[in-house]
């Protein structure tokens, strides 16, 4: 049998193609059901049976935004596929003006039960049809409570592509045309395109490195009074619409956002903070093993020669990628194999190496089939066959809501990588188990997973930090010059990292060249990936504590994301309380397990 280095997803249970006459009808039928909805005057409803209209406009919304997903879905993939396809952009436009009318209608809905005093609201969830809608009920409901009018929410709408995203996208198409020459130790010089700087910061040369961050660095400061006025305008935009809607801080949204409550972001955000030198001793050690006093940023995830001269990695293929996660995750759950085996023989992934493809990777879902697909680029390391497990345990999860409705499918970012980060973990335990294992891929391994530990204890902690600091100035009007944004970057940076950066060759210009601080979607794009890491790894603490008997816990626990709070769900599934610092306190503690190990 013929090694494969790839697969190609079979997209065909969707639809036969964005020009398709089976595409353009599905399209139709949601444009009508919207039609339906829109006729209904859901605000000036009044009467005996008033509830049940507002019930049946809440299900027959639900269906819409099954429907609208599910061709999301569908058009997302065709164009990560291939940037280049012109058909497939047409599609997506078609595909943004249907949800811009669900938007207008959930505004609708949103008014509505504002109007409802407690008792009809109360009334309302107890009705038959959304008795198992309650978390989301609620949701909406504060969500009204900080809404504006009607006619107001619907401007912000009509407004949002013109003004508020329109910043996002000129941040996306200024960072897309920048280019910086690259440098290795041979003297070869290279012009490489801005998309390329991550890939290069972990490549073996230091001179590449250090080539990389200063080079792509002066590329940003041309064109940092542009990328400084985003920034500016996005904050100035999120504080004032915060503030008109009734939010008393600008972090009040962003827990609402990720289900949880500020006391909860506090105490992990605490836990963090008081154990800063668990990954800093990492980074000292592999300064050392760089053969350096001290790490420059661009160093941060350089590889590791630990037997001199030996540069040549594993690499593996395709199916044998596939069998090593079957395996790992069926030595914690059959279900978890046989469910990633149906996915790989199923063809849900897109994995081969050819131009025209979007960067990146991710994991989507249709209800509509019951099935996700996982967008990826397969070169055969190590790290790919982690970025497999990752977005299998993401398609998992949903499977394991199939049986639920839409609206409890529904998880907040701060759990969405509970499953992922879990199946990656079951991974490295089940390559670190396996007998004929070298030293060199045990300390590759642990090396790997203490780059991630730094990366969300020290980097995304930093991002946070920086982006507090700068909201702060920002809600009472200061502006700030790309000099002084410069060194508010420059002194978060040695705040976080402390002594195990050179003073000399930080990054001032993170702010502008880390895209996540231009997201308009949401805002705080940081903090929920510190705990998801960290969740995740409390969960699998669990697991290694009860064994084989936390299957059924873990399963339930994942069902449960979608229809509680972060706080109920630890609560409910683990008997923790998330606002206290102790269970934060343990999950670090296993990252400093594993760096007693690697040491």
């Amino acid at each position: 049998m013929e090694k494969r280095n790839f697969d190609n997803w079979d997209l065909k249970p969707f639809f036969s193609s964005v020009v398709g006459s089976d595409f353009f009808a599905y399209l139709d039928g949601i444009s009508k059901l919207l039609e339906a909805q829109e006729s209904i005057d859901l605000v000036s409803l009044s009467g005996e049976n008033s509830l049940e209209v507002v019930a049946d406009f809440i299900n027959k919304l639900e269906e819409l935004e099954v429907r609208l997903t599910h061709v999301i879905c569908y058009v997302e993939c065709v164009r990560a596929e291939n940037v280049a396809n012109v058909e497939a952009a047409k599609a997506q436009n078609k595909v943004e003006l249907l949800e811009s009318r669900v938007s207008k209608l959930n505004v609708t809905l949103l008014a509505k039960i504002k109007e409802l005093s407690d008792s009809e609201f109360s009334e309302l969830c107890k009705i038959p049809s959304l008795l198992e809608a309650r978390h989301t009920l609620e949701r909406m409901r504060f969500e009204a409570e900080h809404s504006m009018s009607a006619e107001l929410e619907n401007l912000v709408s009509d407004l949002h592509m013109t003004g508020f995203k329109a910043w996002e996208n000129l941040y996306e198409g200024v960072a897309s045309s920048l280019n910086f020459f690259v440098e290795d130790s041979h003297g070869n010089r290279r012009e490489v395109p801005m998309s390329l700087k991550v890939s290069l910061l972990e490549d073996r040369d230091p001179k590449v490195r250090l080539t990389t961050l200063e080079n792509s660095n002066a590329a940003w400061m041309g064109v940092s009074e542009t990328i400084r006025a985003a920034l500016h305008s996005i904050s100035g935009y999120r504080l004032k619409l915060q503030s008109r809607r009734g939010y008393e801080h600008f972090l009040e949204e962003a827990a609402f956002e990720n289900s949880l409550k500020r006391s909860t972001l506090e105490a992990m955000i605490e836990a963090v903070k008081a154990n800063l030198e668990v990954p800093r001793r990492f980074l000292r050690l592999k300064a050392k093993l760089l053969h350096s006093d001290k790490l420059g940023f661009q160093d941060l995830y350089a590889p590791i020669d630990f037997v001199e001269g030996e540069t040549k990695e594993k690499k593996y293929t395709w199916d044998e990628a596939g069998e090593l996660i079957v395996e790992a995750f069926n030595r914690f759950e059959p279900a978890f194999g046989i469910f990633a085996r149906k996915a790989l023989d199923e063809h849900w992934i897109e994995s081969e190496v050819r131009s025209g493809k979007r960067p990146g990777g991710f994991c989507i879902s249709s209800t509509v089939l019951n099935q996700s697909r996982i967008f990826m680029t397969f070169q055969g390391n190590l790290g790919d066959v982690f970025t497999l497990a990752h977005e299998l345990g993401h398609a998992y999860h949903e499977s394991l809501l199939k049986d639920l409705r839409y609206y409890n499918h529904s998880y907040p970012m701060t759990l969405a990588e509970t499953a992922s980060t879990f199946a990656e973990t079951l991974l490295g335990d089940y390559l670190l188990s396996q007998k004929n294992i070298s030293k060199r891929e045990k300390l590759d391994m642990y090396k790997r997973r203490l780059d991630d530990a730094s990366a969300y204890l020290l980097n995304i902690l930093m991002r946070y930090i920086f982006e507090v600091a700068f909201y702060e100035a920002r809600s009472k009007d200061e502006v700030f010059s790309v000099a002084e944004l410069n060194e508010l970057m420059k002194e978060t940076q040695l705040q976080v990292y402390g002594d195990t950066l050179d003073h000399q060759r930080l990054d001032p210009l993170f702010w502008a060249s880390k895209g996540h601080f231009y997201i308009t979607e949401v805002s705080f794009y940081n903090f929920p990936y510190i705990f998801g890491y960290l969740f995740s790894l409390g969960v699998y603490a669990r697991f290694r504590q009860e064994g084989e008997s936390f299957r059924k816990t873990f399963v339930e626990l994942l069902r449960l994301t979608g229809r509680a709070t972060c706080e109920e769900v630890a609560r409910e599934s683990l008997g923790v309380d998330l606002s206290k610092v102790d269970f934060w306190q343990e999950s670090v503690n296993l990252v400093a397990k594993e760096l007693k190990s690697f040491e």
